[in-house]
């Protein structure tokens, strides 16, 4: 004889409850702004980085006339130098004036080697060599963090509405 009941456990897994949806929508939401956040950090990084190594872009020797520290709080400083540019093969009459972009603090007179700026306005500059590539590739390697974390969010929130 066999009862109605039955006494075997059920193969079926208990369901997880889902978060609420305002909580899913603003983890999609998060999930979008860091993904956003790292691709530009990445592309920034990229161009710049590319820049740095001075295989590309308009490179010349760029005279210091002066530099200022543009941070106020005076804990970290964050030189800018005025100063003119002279591209590579030029003459002394087709020197720009412009800024050397994070420099350091340079004396009037010194002589640096740049490349012309591709992000931001003309008339900026920014250095070439070892320690500027290293530095475009560090962020350039955090903006790759912050946009897999990104896009983990996205997909992990995206899937919540769909379980």
């Amino acid at each position: 004889m066999s009862s109605a009941i039955s006494r075997e456990q059920s193969k079926k897994r208990p369901r997880e409850p889902k978060p609420a949806w305002g909580w899913r929508v603003t983890g999609v939401i998060l999930g979008l702004v860091l993904t956003l956040v790292g691709a530009g950090a990445v592309f920034l990084n990229g161009v710049q980085g590319v820049q740095a190594t001075g295989l590309v872009g308009t490179r010349g020797t760029f005279t210091v006339d002066y530099c200022l520290d543009t941070n106020p709080s005076r804990k970290n400083s964050d030189y800018e130098c005025g100063g003119d540019f002279l591209p590579r093969g030029a003459t002394a009459d087709d020197v720009w004036s412009g800024r050397l972009e994070n420099a350091d603090d340079y004396a009037a007179g010194e002589k640096r080697d740049v490349v012309e700026s591709w992000v931001g306005s003309e008339g900026h500059f920014r250095e070439v060599g070892v320690g500027a590539t290293l530095g475009s590739v560090v962020w350039f390697g955090i903006g790759l963090a912050i946009l897999a974390m990104g896009a983990f969010q996205v997909r992990k929130w995206v899937k919540s509405f769909t379980r």
